[in-house]
């Protein structure tokens, strides 16, 4: 009988069995399902399948193929036996102590029915019955990778793991240059990103934005440089939803504060906004949604002079105030910019900035040089082009609303409330 132990290498195990599995995630790591490919459109080319970084356990969300990692080793080919011997060398179990059995009767079993019993303990927080068929398809399984199997073979059990993560972390870096250069050397998809949305194509080099041949994808980075997810954001108006997570993700501030290393940022909602902002040139940081912020997060922006510009509806200007309140005991200087006040329907940065606003609007700290920046006629335009009124090009500070005096007040630090 075996029993699962703490700190288990899952990803080697899978590695073992020709299965990588993402290094930035954390507790669900995604992976093309391997029980039954051929359920899949396109051998499943968008991951459909999860694994759980703690007890090995697989379920594919496409179609429905479900196990612990006994499962997983007999679904790619493995024997019983060298499923149990793989479990072993990488912590995910260990074999019974028959010195202490009382009756001779006790041997080592490796029935698929005992291993399955022991998977199915493993995964007891995510169904209430054993697994052991679960991957039982009419589809022949596929076998594993030659390599994998020798490897496997040749290594004792209680040889350290490998490959180890760091060979999955250069797989991720790997398939992120490989999303960048798709889209970099996608001429006509970069024409159209900077035709309907401003992006700069040097801006999304920087930010290692790629293309996965469905959606756009924004990686999110630590001040390491290390990888903690995936963002895909639609091409299409006809995709839904506007933007997908990537299994495993944990979301955070889109470019890492860290890496912006200029005094006055702007805190914007999503990752489109931040990259038509940036590459008008501004120090745009996003926000990855109105219900994604973290009061946390206010520490990182410690010192700098922050302006929230959220979408012009309700959640949008609720979120920021949540933001100010959060920031006004970290940030130097607090300000939200309410770029519409008329409107309630997600009036946003990118479509601010289409309409021809110049971006300095939301640089200059200062509301007199705000007025003479209205005032100016030298072959660019600087008034606000809402098509709904206020028409006005002053950028005068707004009393804030009973709702965010509480949040705004006039006796917080630095902190303001300014409309276009």
């Amino acid at each position: 009988m075996t029993r699962t132990r703490p700190g288990a290498d899952v990803h080697g195990f899978y590695a073992t069995l020709g299965i990588e599995l993402p290094d930035w995630a954390r507790t669900e790591a995604p992976a093309r399902c391997f029980a039954d490919p051929d359920a899949h459109k396109r051998q499943d080319r968008d991951p459909s399948c999860s694994v759980n970084l703690a007890s090995g356990a697989f379920n594919c969300h496409g179609c429905g193929a479900h196990g612990g990692a006994y499962d997983a080793a007999l679904a790619t080919g493995r024997s019983p036996r060298d499923a149990i011997d793989l479990m072993i060398a990488h912590g995910l179990t260990q074999r019974r102590d028959r010195s202490r059995e009382a009756s001779p009767a006790s041997t080592r079993d490796t029935s698929p029915t005992a291993a399955g019993n022991t998977s199915a303990q493993a995964q007891a927080t995510r169904r209430d019955q054993p697994a052991a068929n679960a991957t039982t398809r009419s589809t022949p399984l596929p076998a594993a990778p030659k390599a994998a199997q020798s490897c496997a073979s040749a290594r004792p059990p209680s040889a350290e793991p490998s490959p180890t993560r760091d060979t999955a972390a250069r797989k991720n870096r790997r398939q992120l240059r490989e999303y960048r250069d798709a889209l970099l050397n996608s001429a006509g998809l970069i024409a159209r990103l900077r035709r309907e949305r401003g992006w700069n194509p040097d801006t999304l080099k920087a930010l290692g934005i790629g293309f996965d041949g469905h959606r756009i994808t924004v990686p999110i980075i630590d001040e390491h440089q290390a990888l903690h997810g995936i963002l895909r954001l639609r091409v299409d108006a006809s995709q839904q939803p506007k933007v997908l997570a990537a299994p495993g993700t944990k979301l955070g501030l889109i470019p890492h504060p860290h890496l912006e290393p200029r005094q006055y940022v702007l805190l914007v909602e999503g990752p489109s906004d931040m990259l038509a902002a940036r590459s008008a040139g501004l120090p745009a940081i996003a926000v990855p949604g109105t219900h994604a912020w973290r009061g946390e997060w206010s520490r990182l922006l410690a010192g700098r002079e922050v302006t929230v510009v959220m979408d012009c509806d309700p959640p949008g200007r609720q979120a920021a105030q949540r933001i100010a309140r959060d920031l006004e005991h970290h940030a130097a200087r607090v300000r939200i910019v309410d770029l519409a006040p008329q409107r309630r329907n997600g009036y946003d940065l990118s479509d601010w900035l289409k309409a021809g606003n110049d971006p300095r609007l939301l640089t200059t700290r200062s509301e007199r040089h705000r007025r003479l920046l209205t005032a100016e006629r030298d072959g660019w335009t600087i008034e606000p082009r809402v098509p709904q009124p206020p028409a006005t090009a002053t950028v005068q500070p707004r009393r804030p609303s009973a709702a965010a005096t509480a949040s705004v007040s006039a006796g917080t630090r630095g902190m303001g409330c300014a409309a276009f």
